[in-house]
């Protein structure tokens, strides 16, 4: 029998990396002669995949100089940012229960899977995960479908028992690209009414709620 699957977002679902990526980014942006942005800007800018994001937040045109920057905000971040990302409080508790409760859990993230799996390791809940994909492990980033379909594959899941948690309109639009159902979380990089509006199959305000729900 397939089991359900738990599919989560990384970054403003279950790690706060914003303090880093922002010093990454910044790095990267002035590096290119472009000014530095704030924090307000770049959770605006969280809801591209990385190369857009960049585009966004320089202005700049030239694909080559975009994908390097891409390639060297990752550099930058495994080399400084790995060590800054933090769970949020109570996530390692509840990704503990979910796993107790025979719950297949997954990672689907537009941030790099490499650095994506550091700092699961780091933080110690790397082994809640059978399955951590990042963009260089799917044919394109979200909100196309194709990922999360891939991961729900390697789970053995069905899709249309199985759920993904973000904490953004990306994160939403990919599950009900994909036929999964959709949860989303208020303790992430976006508003909590902005994400009231598109109307999730459920909404959490703390990984305790979205422990109890999944009973």
């Amino acid at each position: 029998m397939k089991k359900i699957a738990l599919i989560f977002d990384h970054d403003g679902t279950l790690v706060d990396s914003m303090e880093a990526v922002l010093l990454c980014t910044n790095k990267i942006l002035n590096g290119a002669g472009c000014e530095s942005i704030y924090m307000d800007e770049l959770k605006k800018g969280m809801a591209f995949p990385t190369f857009e994001r960049f585009h966004y937040h320089s202005r700049l045109e030239d694909p080559d100089l975009l994908k390097t920057m891409c390639r060297d905000f990752y550099m930058t971040m495994n080399k400084i940012g790995v060590d800054s990302v933090k769970l949020y409080p109570r996530i390692k508790e509840n990704l503990d229960l979910l796993s107790s409760r025979g719950y297949s859990l997954g990672m689907l993230t537009n941030n790099q899977g490499y650095f994506a799996r550091r700092a699961a390791a780091r933080l110690r809940y790397a082994y809640n995960f059978e399955l951590i994909l990042g963009e260089e492990n799917v044919p394109v980033p979200k909100p196309d479908p194709r990922g999360l379909l891939q991961a729900c594959a390697g789970l053995g899941s069905d899709p249309k028992s199985c759920w993904y948690i973000g904490d953004g309109k990306p994160d939403f639009e990919v599950a009900r690209a994909a036929g999964l159902k959709s949860a989303l979380v208020s303790w992430g990089a976006h508003p909590r009414e902005e994400l009231v509006a598109l109307k999730a199959d459920v909404l959490f305000d703390s990984p305790d709620e979205m422990g109890d729900f999944f009973q």
